[in-house]
């Protein structure tokens, strides 16, 4: 493994460092120090761990009342082979989904593997030198696995530990883990999954999935909003509009699907957003298509093309399915990773708040019926907004906040 992991080149870095942290609110309200000190860990293994902390960087921002360093957890507090995770992810993603699936499913079933054990020598000293650096009030993570070293890392300067959640349901165990204080979970099944692998009741609570404040404003929406959205990006703000996005790796899998939407004979236009994947925008771009095809890299206006969208095409990631509930578009899963997007897709069937569809005929059938039917569009896309926590990053910044008793 060690080997493999060597010869990946790094495809992502940080992008921020210990020494770029942003002070906001130079009047502060924080009785014991001014300004609170907090720490937000992550990693871009995947792009939903990223956003969601960046959500949350930008609530507490908000609040006047904090100084926040985001922190890479691999890349910046790691040593080999660790550093390589961002793109070991990616390449299993892309690539090898089923070695991924018994490498998530396996670690989360074996009792007797510790991921304190695993990463403590490659992740226990970068943690204690970030804490001795920051001296944080709080740090709060958004990742798995990290958790028991974290802890300790932050016990060890006094600071508490705020582990929020970015899966649905069926949760994998690394999420919990001894010493931390507190886990705010997404969906009362999630909070169940905690409480079953060994979290404290009254440790636990049910907010929501932490998206940025784009997501959460309906300011721009209506028909006007979106012919503008359109024409800024050449589209038609006469014809419907398919959104799909693949993922911020961007599989490959997803290209005969998009094919085969390129091919139907609807008045429709089809946007896809390929995250980081340049070799698949490259090959999307050369499909042959009877409908105006665009394929876009890795964007930051994620919200304005969902608003702009008559559907969204998406892998069942648990941010993106949170941003696009919030965006009220209906919304088709298709291409799930086996591992952490499997208990999403499962939790969202049974609200009835996505249509599913496993291959590409399915998937055609499923935008042929939508495309066809204003009335099944709506019912879907207000399906998907009772799950919809919108405020959900302000509302978890909030109980922060009070949990440190200011």
């Amino acid at each position: 493994m060690a080997a493999f992991l060597a010869k990946l080149s790094p495809e992502v870095r940080p992008t921020a460092t210990w020494d770029e942290t942003r002070l906001v609110g130079r009047t502060s309200k924080v009785p014991f120090r001014t300004p609170l000190r907090a720490v937000v860990v992550y990693s871009r293994v995947g792009g939903g761990h990223l956003s969601a902390a960046r959500a949350l960087a930008s609530e507490l921002e908000a609040t006047g009342n904090c100084t926040i360093t985001m922190v890479d957890a691999y890349l910046e507090c790691g040593r080999f082979p660790v550093t390589r995770f961002p793109a070991a992810y990616a390449e299993l993603a892309r690539h090898h989904p089923r070695l991924w699936s018994m490498i998530y499913r396996g670690s989360s079933t074996s009792k007797g593997l510790d991921p304190k054990l695993v990463l403590g020598p490659f992740l226990r000293g970068g943690f204690r030198r970030l804490i001795a650096a920051r001296t944080p009030d709080v740090v709060i993570s958004v990742l798995p696995a990290i958790n028991g070293l974290l802890a300790e890392a932050a016990r060890s300067g006094g600071a508490r530990l705020e582990v929020v959640l970015t899966d649905w349901h069926s949760l994998h165990r690394f999420w919990v883990a001894r010493g931390v204080d507190h886990y705010t979970a997404p969906t009362g099944s999630a909070r169940e999954d905690c409480i079953r692998l060994g979290a404290a009741p009254h440790t636990v609570d049910v907010v929501g999935i932490p998206i940025g404040r784009e997501f959460a404003s309906d300011a721009d929406s209506g028909g006007a909003f979106r012919a503008r959205r359109l024409s800024e990006i050449g589209l038609s703000p006469r014809r419907s509009t398919v959104l799909v996005m693949v993922g911020a790796e961007g599989s490959p899998r997803a290209l005969r699907s998009i094919a085969a939407l390129a091919s139907v004979d609807l008045d429709l236009q089809v946007l896809v957003v390929c995250g980081r994947n340049v070799a698949l925008r490259e090959q999307i771009q050369r499909l042959p298509a009877r409908v105006p095809l665009t394929a876009l890299g890795f964007v930051d206006n994620v919200a304005v093309l969902m608003r702009a969208a008559d559907v969204l095409i998406t892998k069942a990631g648990g941010l993106t399915l949170a941003e696009g509930f919030a965006c009220h578009v209906p919304v088709v899963v298709h291409d799930v990773l086996p591992g952490q997007e499997s208990g999403n897709l499962e939790y969202v069937l049974e609200h009835g708040a996505v249509m599913y569809a496993p291959d590409h005929q399915a998937l055609v059938r499923a935008v042929s019926a939508l495309y066809a039917d204003a009335g099944r569009r709506q019912e879907l896309a207000a399906r998907g907004a009772r799950l919809a926590r919108p405020d959900a990053a302000r509302q978890i910044a909030h109980n922060i906040l009070a949990r440190l008793g200011i």
